[in-house]
C-alpha cells in the first residue's frame, strides 16, 4: 500500500475531530456576541460611572467658582494690605464656608504671596504662611498662574490627618489680570472606597488628567499626589498598567479622541493584567479629568459552562491524535528519520545503511535504494575534491606568501616572520636583526637592457642571496629592487653584511652577452627595548639610504 492510501486512511480518523471545530466555531461566535454586549455595556456604566463621580465633585467646584467671584475678595486681593477690605473680605468668606462639604476654604493672593486658610479649628487666625517660588511645595500657586488654569484639581495625601484629599483650585481674576487662588478640599478616602475599591466585578476604573497621569485609582500608591508639579519622568501613567506597547499606544489614541470630544465615549481593546480587557474612555469637561473603565471580557463568558463539552472535545481530540501519529511514525517519520542519520553521517563522511521496517513505504523505500547508489558516488567524488581542494589551498597558500618572480618570501609572507620574531622578542628577549639590501642603480639596467634583464638580474640576486643567508636567516624581496633579510645573532648579521659589501661573485652577471655590473647598498637594524616593526623597518631603512646617499 503506498503512503499516499494509507495517509488517507489516517485522514478519516482525523475526519471525527471536525466536532472540536465546529465546537470551537460555535465559541468564537459567542465570544463576538458577548464582546458585543459588553461594549454596550461598558458604554452604559462608564456613564453611569461619571454620573456618580460628578456628584460629590462638581458641587464644589461650582462653590469654589463662586466663591473666586465674591466681590469683597476681588477687592482684598487687589489691595492685600487695606485692613479695612480684609476683614470685610473674611466676614464673607466665613460666611460662604459653611456652604463647602468640608466647611473649609483656601485663599493664596498673588501680589502678598501670603496663604490663607480657614476651617472649624481656624478660631480667627486665617494667616497661615508666606509662599516662597523657590519652595517645591509652594509651586502649585505659581504654575497654576503661569498656566493661566482656571480650574485645577490636584490630589494630595494629609499626612496629618492620614486622609487622601481633593483640592479644587480656582483663580480669581479681575478681568484679565490674576490676583489669586481659592479652593476648598474634599476628602476622598471615603469617596475611593465607594466609588472605586468597590466597583463592579467585571471592571476597574481610573481617573486620569489629558497626560494620562493617575489621579485616582483603587491601588492609592500609583495616584499621581502634586501631579501639576511633577517632571514626565516622575509622573505614574495609566499606560503602565497595560501589558504591552500596542495596547498602550491605542489607549493613548482613545484618550486623544475622547478629549476632542467631551462626553462621548471611545471603546478599544487593551492587554492588561494578562488578560485581553475593553476600555471605555470619556472625557469629563467639568473636571478636565479622563474617566477610564477596565472591563475584563473573559469574566463575561465562564469556561466552567463548557466544561463537560470541552472534556469529551478534548478526549476525541488526544485518541485521535494518538492514532494519527502512531500511524505517521510508522509509515514516514520512522523510516525518514533512519533516512535523516544515514544522511547526516554522509556529511561526516561516514556511510550508513538506513534500517527501515515493515511498514516503511514503498515510495520510501524506493527513494532509500536511490540514496545508497547516490551517497556511494557522492562519497567517492567528494574525498577526490577534498584531496584536490586541500592541494589547491596548500598552493595558494603558498603563494600568497611567495614573490612570483624570485619565489622569495613577499612582503605578506615577510611580515609574517617579523611579527614571530617579534613576539619572540617580547617574551624570552631573544634578540634579531634586519639587513635591508637595495640595488643600486637598478633602473638604469632596465632602461638600458629592458625589463626581462631587470627581472633577470633579481632573479640571480635572489639566489645569491638566499646561498649567502642560507639557513641563518630569513629572505624577502620588500618591493622593487629591495631585498630584507632577518637573522637571530649579530655576529650573522654582520658576517652577512660585510659578505655582500665585498663578495664579487655577484658583481658582473652575463645576460645574453651584456655583462651587468651590481652593487648592494646595505643598511642593518638590531633590536632595542620599544622597538616595534615600523620602528625597526625604518631604522633599517635609513641606514641603507645613509649608505646610498654616501656612496652617491
Amino acid at each position: 500500500m503506498t503512503i499516499k492510501s494509507r495517509f488517507l486512511l489516517s485522514t478519516t480518523g482525523i475526519l471525527l475531530l471536525t466536532c472540536f471545530f465546529s465546537w470551537l466555531s460555535i465559541r468564537v461566535l459567542a465570544e463576538d456576541l458577548v464582546e458585543s454586549w459588553v461594549e454596550r455595556y461598558a458604554e452604559k456604566q462608564a456613564r453611569y460611572d461619571k454620573a456618580r463621580t460628578l456628584l460629590p465633585l462638581i458641587q464644589e467646584i461650582n462653590l469654589s467658582k463662586e466663591f473666586a467671584e465674591l466681590d469683597s475678595l476681588k477687592a482684598w486681593a487687589e489691595q492685600p494690605n487695606n485692613e479695612s477690605l480684609k476683614q470685610q473680605a473674611f466676614i464673607d468668606t466665613e460666611a460662604f464656608r459653611m456652604r463647602f462639604a468640608e466647611k473649609s476654604y483656601f485663599i493664596a493672593l498673588k501680589k502678598n504671596e501670603r496663604y490663607y486658610f480657614s476651617d472649624d479649628d481656624a478660631s480667627g487666625k486665617f494667616y497661615r504662611y508666606t509662599l516662597e517660588s523657590s519652595k517645591e511645595s509652594d509651586a502649585w500657586f505659581y504654575q497654576i498662574m503661569e498656566h493661566n488654569l482656571d480650574l485645577h484639581l490636584n490630589v494630595n495625601p494629609d499626612v496629618e490627618l492620614g486622609v487622601i484629599k481633593l483640592w479644587a483650585d480656582v483663580l480669581i481674576r479681575q478681568g484679565d489680570e490674576i490676583l489669586g487662588v481659592v479652593g476648598t478640599g474634599l476628602d476622598l478616602s471615603e469617596f475611593l472606597n465607594q466609588m472605586v475599591e468597590k466597583q463592579d466585578v467585571y471592571s476597574a476604573i481610573v481617573f486620569t488628567n489629558y497626560e494620562g497621569a493617575i489621579q485616582l485609582y483603587q491601588q492609592k500608591e500609583l495616584i499621581n499626589y502634586s501631579s501639576l508639579t511633577k517632571n514626565a519622568e516622575g509622573k505614574k501613567l495609566i499606560f503602565q498598567l497595560l501589558d504591552n506597547e500596542e495596547s498602550k499606544e491605542r489607549l493613548k489614541q482613545a484618550l486623544k479622541s475622547a478629549k476632542n470630544r467631551p462626553n462621548k465615549i471611545e471603546m478599544t481593546r487593551v492587554d492588561k493584567d494578562g488578560t485581553h480587557q475593553l476600555a471605555s474612555v470619556i472625557y469629563i469637561p467639568e473636571i478636565d479629568w479622563l474617566q477610564v473603565n477596565f472591563i475584563d471580557i473573559g469574566r463575561f463568558l465562564p469556561l466552567s459552562e463548557f466544561s463537560s463539552l470541552f472534556v469529551v472535545f478534548f478526549v476525541s481530540l488526544v485518541v485521535a491524535l494518538i492514532i494519527f501519529y502512531v500511524l505517521l511514525s510508522l509509515i514516514v517519520t520512522k523510516p525518514l528519520a533512519e533516512l535523516d542519520l544515514s544522511i547526516r553521517q554522509l556529511g561526516k563522511n561516514r556511510y550508513r545503511v538506513p534500517q527501515l521496517s515493515y511498514f516503511a513505504g514503498t515510495e520510501i523505500k524506493r527513494l532509500v535504494s536511490h540514496y545508497e547508489k547516490m551517497s556511494t558516488t557522492l562519497l567517492e567524488y567528494q574525498h577526490q575534491l577534498e584531496e584536490k581542494v586541500k592541494e589547491r589551498t596548500a598552493e595558494l597558500n603558498r603563494l600568497s606568501i611567495l614573490d612570483p618572480l624570485t619565489e622569495l618570501y613577499n612582503r605578506r609572507g615577510f611580515e609574517m616572520y617579523m611579527k614571530e620574531y617579534l613576539a619572540s622578542w617580547q617574551k624570552d628577549q631573544q634578540s634579531f636583526g634586519l639587513i635591508n639590501v637595495d640595488v643600486n642603480e637598478f633602473k638604469l639596467i632596465n632602461d638600458r637592457l629592458g625589463h626581462a634583464a631587470g627581472d633577470f638580474v633579481l632573479q640571480k640576486i635572489a639566489s645569491y642571496l638566499l646561498s649567502v643567508v642560507d639557513e641563518k636567516g630569513v629572505v624577502a624581496r620588500w618591493g622593487g629592487d629591495e631585498f630584507l633579510i632577518l637573522v637571530r645573532d649579530k655576529q650573522e648579521q654582520d658576517r652577512i653584511s660585510e659578505r655582500l659589501r665585498s663578495d664579487k661573485v655577484l658583481h658582473e652577471i652575463d645576460f645574453n652577452g651584456d655583462r651587468v655590473s651590481v652593487q648592494f647598498s646595505i643598511g642593518n637594524a638590531f633590536i632595542q627595548d620599544q622597538d616595534t616593526l615600523e620602528s625597526l623597518l625604518h631604522r633599517a631603512d635609513k641606514a641603507m639610504y645613509a649608505v646610498k646617499f654616501n656612496r652617491q
